[in-house]
């Protein structure tokens, strides 16, 4: 009997033929000593992609797919949302009190090509953490980013995780209850940036083991980073060569989106980007920078408030 690697994965129909590269990409690389059951989440998502997916299952694979649509239903009364908020967002953290049966397993975003063997990556040793991640590229290299991050959230920047890969401690989770301070803390404080990843940063902050950047390289150019290193990339933000052109690494994605059923499907997508589309990610960006500035800016945000309440007492 082969130990298992339970990995999870968030996603709906945009980006669902995603998940196959990221299929096609894991399997072709993970050793064969394990079982992997891959639990994909997922509100409606369409049968023709389940069935699309469901075809990796081997005799060392499952897939599972998780409709959240009853359980999104009743956790929204915790929320009191206002109309900013995705609950799909959040998944992550619902992980460990949905699955008891699991001490630990794997998230992993879909837009990602998976060049290392995740086995290595599971058996990361994250006793009496939270978990472990590589650091958020963005931040360390975007000096306004890593800003926000230490004026807005009081992370120091080399501690400020991306969690879109992580190795999670699910019995740490419910030990310490962060899916509860998750909910008081949404409900209190408005993280606009990076939504899900600030409130992780900040919740688990000092419990966390930061990984090589190999496992979870951004798609741009940075000089500090042999590519020797590389175990899985990320094409994130304005880096996603299905919707602009000369992106880092495309060579890559476009290798293992042509051993999926979604490939024409995908290069479609890239012809049909328009223009105007890309100047719209461009303001976008922007947008994020600016948003980052005021947020850091505020006199109510996190870090204030928590130097405040601790002035009071």
């Amino acid at each position: 009997m082969k130990p298992v690697i339970p990995v999870f994965f968030a996603t709906d129909n945009n980006y669902a033929p995603f998940v196959a590269i990221t299929l096609e990409s894991i399997l072709e690389n993970c050793s064969k000593d394990y079982f992997y059951h891959f639990h994909i989440l997922t509100t409606d998502l369409d049968k023709k992609y389940e069935e699309v997916i469901a075809k990796y299952e081997s005799e060392d694979v499952k897939i599972e797919f998780i409709s959240l649509k009853t359980i999104l239903t009743k956790i929204k009364v915790k929320f009191h949302l206002r109309d900013y908020y995705s609950i799909e967002t959040y998944y992550r953290f619902f992980i460990a009190n949905m699955y008891p049966q699991y001490d630990k397993v794997l998230y992993m975003d879909c837009d990602i090509v998976c060049l290392g063997d995740i086995a290595e990556l599971y058996n990361t040793d994250i006793t009496n953490l939270f978990l472990a991640a590589s650091p958020e590229e963005v931040m360390a290299e975007v000096k306004v980013f890593g800003d926000y991050v230490e004026k807005a959230l009081d992370v120091p920047v080399n501690e400020y995780f991306n969690a879109g890969i992580m190795v999670m401690n699910l019995a740490e989770f419910r030990k310490e209850n962060i899916e509860d301070q998750f909910f008081k803390m949404i409900n209190r404080f408005r993280f606009r940036v990076t939504q899900d990843e600030d409130y992780l940063n900040v919740l688990c902050k000092g419990k966390t083991k930061i990984l090589d950047l190999g496992w979870n390289k951004t798609a741009f150019k940075n000089d500090k980073f042999d590519d020797k290193n590389l175990k899985l990339v990320h094409y994130k933000i304005n880096w996603k060569p299905w919707k602009h052109k000369n992106i880092l690494y495309e060579d890559l994605f476009w290798k293992y989106a042509a051993k999926t059923e979604f490939y024409d499907m995908i290069k479609q997508k890239l012809e049909d980007y328009t223009d105007e589309q890309r100047a719209k990610d461009i303001v976008a960006y922007e947008n994020l920078v600016q948003m980052a500035i005021d947020d850091m800016n505020d006199p109510y945000n996190y870090k204030n408030m928590m130097a405040k309440e601790k002035e009071s007492k």
